[in-house]
């Protein structure tokens, strides 16, 4: 086993999209009893190690009465023991091993067997055997990603919003009455915009309370966004009170249109080069390079399943783009043969506007190519002939 270039049945996870998937696939799986083996193997552990505990847990499987189970748990153990073996340590991040047999119904057992490479350090060893795989320490991870907080703010309005993974939303809308520059006849100029600017900074200073209870909680967070029209969100960061803690989090302060979910993805849009690690961001981007080929370099690009994935059969593909609403058994079908052909797949999020164009024009997936499109034709004719 090489972790270097890893054979079928070794996942190294990249991205929260495919944690995920992988995730959801891990817990379809059900065992005869105890018999589904989970184990979990930190960077500092020798392998050595690990496969004397193995061993060791074999030989104490051999007192399990019920025949099926004892076998089952035997079996699987020699499995791991010899895929594991030769290994001096396990790669930087650690692993994440997942075997066993997975019972189709009584008396009918397919084999399992996955090894995770996850994108964030194991810290910790665990050997666990139950009736599911355990997936806790990889949700752990996939929910500990990167955090942004977006706040648009005009006259007397305000969202708050987080973006995390490849989705946003509003968390909160903060109200409060601010009249408009135009005052009413017969009142003193001078004596309204004092009242107006005192009400304006309240409004600041409320938002600004909101702003820390909400993005204090949150020990991920990335960075903060400020959006708006005009010289509101200027304002707000000047005289709203906002926790030093946070305001050392802004990362750009840019327009907005609006106070309201448009101005959200005004805001996303306008920050990207300070939000280019955001799964969302990159998301969108992916999306712009698969338009920029579908109209321009259209020679140099296939899509659906069938062509798509004969491109990367036959070695054409550069990069290949699947959507996450085709399901977790696609998107890892399409991760495991790009990671055998050394492919790039960039995976687009549900959360994203685009993943809808991806489905509903490409159905779910596009290759762009590393040559013209009628080369891959011709070497489809040749096989078939």
């Amino acid at each position: 086993m090489s972790f270097n270039r890893p054979p079928n049945g070794v996942y190294y996870i990249k991205t929260p999209v495919e944690m995920r998937a992988f995730i959801n696939l891990l817990k379809k799986f059900r065992g005869y009893a105890t018999t589904l083996i989970t184990l979990y193997i930190n960077s500092e552990r020798p392998i050595p190690d690990v496969l004397n505990l193995l061993r060791s847990e074999w030989s104490t499987a051999s007192n399990i009465k019920d025949k099926t189970t004892r076998t089952h748990v035997q079996d699987t153990l020699e499995r791991i023991i010899n895929n594991l073996k030769g290994e001096a340590k396990a790669p930087e991040n650690g692993m994440a091993v997942f075997a066993g047999f997975h019972m189709i119904n009584q008396g009918n057992y397919e084999w399992v067997y996955y090894v995770v490479v996850p994108p964030q350090p194991i810290y910790t060893f665990k050997y666990i055997c139950d009736t599911a795989f355990h997936t806790e320490i990889l949700e752990d991870q996939m929910h500990a990603g990167v955090v942004y907080g977006i706040v648009v703010v005009e006259r007397g309005e305000a969202v708050i919003a987080l973006l995390k993974g490849g989705q946003w939303e509003v968390v909160k809308t903060v109200e409060f009455f601010v009249p408009s520059k135009h005052h009413a006849g017969g009142q003193s100029a001078n004596r309204f915009k004092r009242q107006t600017e005192h009400l304006a900074e309240t409004f600041y200073k409320v938002l600004a309370e909101e702003v820390n209870k909400i993005f204090l909680q949150i020990p991920t967070l990335k960075g903060i966004i400020v959006g708006g029209p005009g010289p509101t969100k200027e304002d707000f960061l000047e005289e709203g009170g906002l926790d030093y803690r946070l305001k050392d989090k802004v990362l750009a302060v840019v327009p907005a249109c609006c106070a309201n979910e448009y101005g959200v993805v005004e805001a996303i849009k306008n920050a990207q080069e300070q939000l280019k690690e955001s799964e969302y961001v990159h998301a969108k981007e992916v999306m712009e390079k698969v338009m920029y080929y579908a109209v321009r370099k259209s020679d140099y690009m296939v899509y659906g399943k069938e062509r798509a994935l004969k491109a990367l059969e036959m070695g054409m593909a550069e990069t290949i783009v699947v959507a996450e609403e085709l399901g977790e058994d696609a998107v890892l079908e399409v991760v495991m043969k790009a990671e055998e052909k050394g492919v790039k797949v960039e995976v687009v999020p549900k959360g994203v506007e685009e993943s809808k164009t991806l489905m509903q024009a490409f159905g779910g997936y596009v290759a762009l190519l590393s040559t013209p499109v009628w080369v891959l034709e011709q070497q489809i004719q040749a096989e078939a002939a």
